[in-house]
């Protein structure tokens, strides 16, 4: 084929054409329709209108029917892969719903062995569609358990694991993408990680009757855990800055004159990286088991020294230590008289309690 200054071209390998400008070497260059000079060589190109202007010709081999491919056209629309999602048009919902409700699910079955196990489900429980990927978490290790997409209000079984295969699970990964066809509220990405508290889970007495299954099922609420965790990140960022500031403050006061030892609040911190060397390796009750013993020795030894006050780092975490101490100060102490720590001193993360 032979190409000239002047004439029409196609390309072969993109959408459009133009006009050869000018052809140097195996170079040919070519005026696209935006007005732009494209280098290009002679294979890439398909000469759709010749030239009476006489130029240096240039010529190759190559023509079209060396190709398996057909020319492309502006007005050719591409076809569709495979797994190709179409997110166009109207959306099926005239009142957008943007709330989101992920759950992870566990159903026990006893298999005619005798022996029982467990089913690991994802619920989808909003009008969002999801996709998914879920993960086992083993010695540091993830290990694929099953991803792809999940309509709106539906279900589906991630895997079966045996009674003697949760020993060695430290946790169930889940990453989700949340979507809807036509106009949607876009929504962060969850993720989640379960921890695997063995004695937790294989306690039937944990499994309470749901409307989502016939059997009764241990529900954890992965978007609304994962709310509560954005959150406690904040509050912890917040502490933080208090502490920073109280610090500051405290480094610049004028010193002021010491109490007397009776007067002053002795301080018991309960963050559980403060009480054991490695909280990691350390399921959420056992963690919650040695905060408590930590505070129930420590109150009684304040109350037979008679001391007048102490007070109790919990933390802002979950809330779930703070609670804890305040029934087990309400059940088992009704006489003593407790509040919020200073705030300006602890933030939300104290309880003072009155001994006298």
């Amino acid at each position: 084929m032979i190409l000239q200054k002047g004439d029409k071209v196609k390309f072969l390998n993109e959408v459009g054409g133009g006009t050869v400008t000018r052809v140097e070497g195996k170079n040919i260059y070519v005026e696209n329709e935006d007005g732009f000079e494209v280098p290009a060589q002679a294979s890439q190109l398909l000469k759709v209108e010749s030239t009476q202007t006489e130029s240096t010709p240039f010529t190759t081999s190559v023509t079209p029917d060396a190709f398996n491919y057909p020319v492309a056209s502006s007005s050719r629309t591409p076809e569709p892969a495979d797994d190709y999602i179409d997110l166009s048009g109207e959306s099926e919902l005239s009142n957008i719903d943007i709330s989101v409700s992920i759950l992870l699910a566990w159903v026990a079955e006893r298999q005619k062995n005798g022996k029982v196990s467990y089913n690991l489900y994802l619920i989808n429980d909003c009008s969002y569609q999801i996709m998914y990927v879920a993960a086992m978490v083993t010695d540091g290790t993830y290990r694929g358990i099953q991803a792809g997409m999940l309509e709106d209000d539906s279900t589906i079984h991630l895997a079966r694991i045996s009674a003697g295969e949760l020993k060695n699970i430290a946790s169930i990964r889940l990453e989700t993408l949340f979507f809807k066809k036509g106009a949607f509220m876009p929504q962060e990405p969850m993720h989640y990680e379960l921890k695997i508290d063995e004695f937790y889970l294989t306690d039937p007495t944990n499994y309470t009757t749901t409307g989502y299954f016939d059997e009764k099922a241990l529900i954890f609420n992965v978007s609304e855990e994962f709310l509560m965790a954005g959150i406690e990140n904040v509050a912890r960022e917040v502490q933080m800055q208090f502490e920073k500031q109280k610090k500051h403050i405290d480094d610049h006061k004028p010193k002021s004159v010491k109490k007397d030892a009776e007067d002053n609040n002795e301080e018991v911190d309960l963050h559980i990286e403060q009480l054991v060397d490695n909280p990691k390796a350390m399921s959420p009750s056992e963690m919650l088991d040695i905060q408590m013993g930590r505070f129930n020795i420590t109150l009684e030894s304040a109350i037979r020294n008679r001391q007048k006050r102490i007070v109790f780092i919990h933390g802002v975490g979950n809330g779930r230590l703070r609670l804890e101490i305040h029934r087990t100060l309400d059940q088992k102490y009704p006489r003593l008289r407790y509040q919020d720590a200073s705030f300006k001193e602890y933030g939300y993360g104290a309880t003072l309690v009155f001994l006298k």
